[in-house]
């Protein structure tokens, strides 16, 4: 959604001007409003990281510059650059993460979450909101491409999708109630609503020790969920990338440090849901020219299916038609 362009210590983001079923953001005055909204919402996890928002103009000569002239062009979010080496990914992936650090960022994103507003949604609007979710899912993985024709396991990918979808959808009706409590309790907030772990940082800046960024700025109601969705979807990730021990225990850090103890049922429900998501995001990328290739795309599909199978087993999904495994995938 953005071009960032690295600058010495420091990077600009500008947004694109596209127009999907969740943004519009064609005109300048949207770019724009988008960029201060962005600023807002990431401060309250990376307030130094976020310097501010920059205006760029067309002058009396036809030249560009930022701050002032006779015709706004567009504007840009001015950021400190964080060093690769920093992110959580990246740890991750070197197997430089320990419990002292995963302990870290689980206080930083339970203090972030217990300071948010509760938000108290009718239980139905809820339920609709995820059962919504669950059949974009059913019908981006079935109908738009048929990216499985390229994957390890073709024969048995639409049957896994439907059985899938099919099981989170009856968990849904099963256990509303569950809903229900999260909801009186206060644990529905406005939160990040992309915390994976290549927004995650940890660094020995001289600030914003442990934050995140790029939340989701353009839609507030994909920002509205269940705190132990997000820190569930946080721990998904951890888990493709190095491992379900990794997962576990950034997982009872936060349930200790919070004192909210979720059914494990609803929490594997999160993580199916989300990886299910993250399937269907993967695979709108086919659509897309980009740096990747298809074939990279088509497997991470088929991966983030895989480990939405996985934890799908644990609230009723007992015959997977694919089969799954403990590991994360390659």
């Amino acid at each position: 959604m953005s071009w960032v362009f690295l600058a010495g210590e420091q990077a600009l983001k500008l947004k694109k001007s596209l127009h999907n079923p969740y943004l519009d953001f064609r005109t300048v005055a949207a770019r724009c409003h988008a960029c201060h909204e962005e600023l807002r919402l990431n401060r309250r996890l990376a307030p130094s990281i976020y310097l501010g928002v920059e205006s760029i103009w067309r002058d009396a000569t036809g030249g560009l510059r930022f701050g002032a002239g006779i015709e706004l062009i567009d504007c840009v979010i001015r950021m400190r650059r964080l060093p690769e080496a920093a992110m959580l990914r990246t740890q991750l992936l070197q197997g430089s993460v320990n419990d002292k650090l995963l302990e870290t960022i689980a206080d930083r994103i339970a203090k972030f979450h217990l300071g948010l507003p509760a938000l108290h949604p009718t239980t139905e609007v809820w339920c609709l909101a995820l059962h919504h979710q669950i059949k974009l899912n059913e019908s981006a993985l079935l109908n738009q491409g048929q990216w499985w024709l390229q994957a390890a396991e073709q024969a048995t990918v639409p049957a896994t999708v439907r059985e899938l979808c099919r099981a989170q959808h009856d968990f849904l009706l099963e256990h509303e109630a569950w809903i229900e409590q999260r909801i009186t309790q206060g644990h529905m907030v406005e939160g990040h609503g992309d915390l994976r772990a290549e927004h995650v940082f940890v660094w020995d800046g001289d600030s914003d020790t442990v934050g995140a960024i790029d939340c989701l700025e353009f839609s507030r109601s994909l920002r509205q969920l269940d705190c132990a969705d997000e820190i569930s979807f946080l721990a998904l990730d951890c888990e493709r990338l190095a491992g379900e021990t990794v997962a576990q225990t950034l997982l009872q850090h936060y349930h200790k440090i919070t004192g909210d103890y979720p059914p494990p049922a609803l929490v594997h429900f999160y993580q199916s849901l989300r990886a299910a998501i993250r399937a269907r995001l993967a695979m709108a990328h086919l659509a897309n020219p980009g740096h990747r290739s298809r074939h990279e795309w088509t497997d991470r599909a088929h991966q983030w299916l895989q480990l939405a199978v996985k934890h799908a087993a644990h609230i009723g999904l007992t015959h997977p038609c694919m089969s799954s495994t403990n590991e994360p995938p390659a």
